[in-house]
């Protein structure tokens, strides 16, 4: 039986997951979303307005893509609806980017999204976690799961990172840093020193440089 792909979201990420899923010519049946814009990327696609309508659909005949973006403080929309279908039963498709560069020994999980002109090295990236355009993880990083690593930021080797972490656009972790579950690292920061949960809301500059929380 051939796989049917069900993209849940119709925003701005969901754009670029479609464009990637049809790079590889991947049939999509429908989009699940309350509303649709008229951007190209949704043109001729089946448009389910509530998530309830996926049950329509067997576990084993579909594959689910978790076309949600993530924002700090929003996460828990996006791990919300992988954990609701994954305890229903239904698998989600790992979507990467003919784009991007991916080591060989790079280790991702179930979900995870890796977005044009990123990097990964030898790393793990943990379920539904998102490395975004033009992102770099570098050798022996552990990320968590549903993190996001946002446009252009920089993993340097032997990070890890819990779950739920936001790496902001263009922000550098440099290497050997221990970064704990929802902490938020602001746009164009530079943490040079661990970071846990304690720091996330009131970061010393010590954590986070040069970037705003």
């Amino acid at each position: 039986m051939t796989k049917r792909y069900l993209v849940l979201g119709g925003g701005g990420h969901a754009r670029v997951i479609i464009d990637i899923l049809a790079s590889y010519n991947i049939p999509i049946e429908a989009i699940v979303a309350p509303e649709l814009g008229r951007m190209q990327e949704f043109k001729g696609l089946k448009h389910l307005r509530k998530d309830e309508e996926v049950r329509h659909y067997n576990a084993d005949e579909v594959s689910l893509v978790n076309a949600l973006g993530s924002l700090p403080g929003q996460y828990n929309l996006r791990e919300g609806l992988f954990k609701r279908f994954k305890k229903a039963g239904y698998q989600f498709l790992t979507v990467v980017s003919e784009a991007a560069i991916i080591s060989q020994y790079a280790v991702l999980e179930e979900g995870v999204q890796v977005l044009p002109g990123a990097i990964l090295n030898a790393c793990n990236v943990g379920e539904n976690s998102i490395v975004n355009t033009g992102a770099i993880v570098e050798h022996d990083v552990t990320i968590g799961k549903h993190c996001h690593i946002a446009p252009g930021a920089t993993i340097c080797g032997n990070v890890t990172l819990g779950d739920n972490v936001h790496i902001g656009a263009g922000a550098t972790v440099i290497q050997g840093i221990d970064i704990g579950d929802s902490a938020v690292v602001g746009a164009g920061s530079i943490v040079s020193k661990n970071l846990f949960a304690r720091d996330r809301h009131y970061p010393a500059k010590s954590f986070i440089k040069k970037g705003s929380q």
